[in-house]
């Protein structure tokens, strides 16, 4: 549930900041904060449960969870480029920027639930 929270305050600092540097939102602005939102949470939720129920495979399944998000990522980024060139820039520097935030609060959390598992 702190994850949760965490990630909602991460949202809202990204939305109340890019509300102060864009004077109107890039065309794909929303759905890319619900899509890294939503990814962030569900691979969050799904490793720790992975954690817990198969701890051995715990690494390989990290890191096929990365590839494929980043695979996924990749054709929606390619795809809002192609769809909307005119916010080209914005839109990719949103998508990167909150990229960087969720996975680095999403492995912070990950981190201390390995640790925590361990102690």
């Amino acid at each position: 549930m702190l994850f949760l929270i965490a990630l909602l305050v991460c949202t809202m600092i990204v939305v109340a900041v890019s509300y102060l540097i864009f004077p109107v939102f890039p065309s794909f602005f929303f759905q890319t904060i619900i899509l890294m939102f939503l990814g962030a949470a569900g691979m969050y939720y799904y490793l720790v449960d992975i954690k817990s129920e198969k701890p051995k495979y715990f690494a390989q399944l990290y890191l096929l969870s990365l590839s494929v998000k980043l695979l996924a990522y990749g054709a929606y980024i390619l795809f809002v480029l192609v769809k909307s060139p005119s916010h080209a820039a914005a839109n990719a520097g949103v998508f990167v920027v909150t990229y960087i935030l969720f996975t680095a609060l999403e492995v912070g959390f990950l981190y201390r639930k390995i640790v925590e598992k361990k102690s």
